[in-house]
């Protein structure tokens, strides 16, 4: 009788076999693919001058300025190496990458938005963004996180939001547009009161 171990050659036909490294390779290829369609979705609602706030390496910074209605995209992000790759893949007429700090960055132009794709359950200090948003003048503000609690089994992710949180960090702002993008993201729209 064949053992178990190598049961796997008879029903090769019944089953998906895959090692372990190929499964992480896909998960990661998976992962990246969804923060790119993230971009790709809210490209659609970009203009003027945005901030992408931790643009990372700068793909979705670039995405943002392919849309005709955005004049100029300023990326930024605390890591340097990071904003080093990004001046170096993603730099064109219309992006700029600093390497900064949120909470004591002065834009050197007006921003007519900012983007913040899955940044603010990163933040230590939730308080970061809003404040950042009111120094420079920012009146829409576009901004995504993670539909469910992730904050217990990502080590990165150090809040769990809801849309009352949101609103209530960003006190000095309406909500004109929330949704839900396939159980995956809240998509959160905020512009200043009057």
């Amino acid at each position: 009788m064949e053992s178990p171990k190598y049961s796997h050659q008879v029903k090769a036909d019944q089953r998906l076999y895959i090692n372990r490294q190929e499964l992480l390779e896909l998960e990661r290829q998976i992962r990246l693919k969804r923060h790119i369609e993230r971009y790709a979705l809210l490209r659609q609602f970009a203009q003027g001058v945005i901030c992408d706030a931790a643009c990372g390496c700068g793909y979705g910074s670039f995405l943002l300025s392919t849309n005709p209605d955005v004049e100029f995209v300023i990326g930024l992000d605390a890591d340097s190496a990071t904003i080093d790759y990004a001046q170096q893949e993603y730099s064109s007429d219309k992006t700029e990458f600093y390497a900064a700090d949120l909470d004591n960055w002065v834009s050197p132009r007006p921003i007519d938005m900012l983007f913040s794709v899955e940044t603010i359950e990163h933040l230590k200090d939730t308080s970061v963004l809003p404040k950042f948003v009111d120094r420079n003048g920012i009146n829409h503000v576009i901004l995504t996180y993670p539909s469910k609690k992730t904050s217990h089994y990502n080590p990165f992710h150090l809040h769990d939001f809801k849309l009352q949180d949101v609103l209530n960090l960003f006190d000095k702002f309406i909500c004109y547009k929330h949704f839900n993008w396939e159980y995956e993201f809240d998509v959160v729209f905020l512009v200043r009161k009057p």
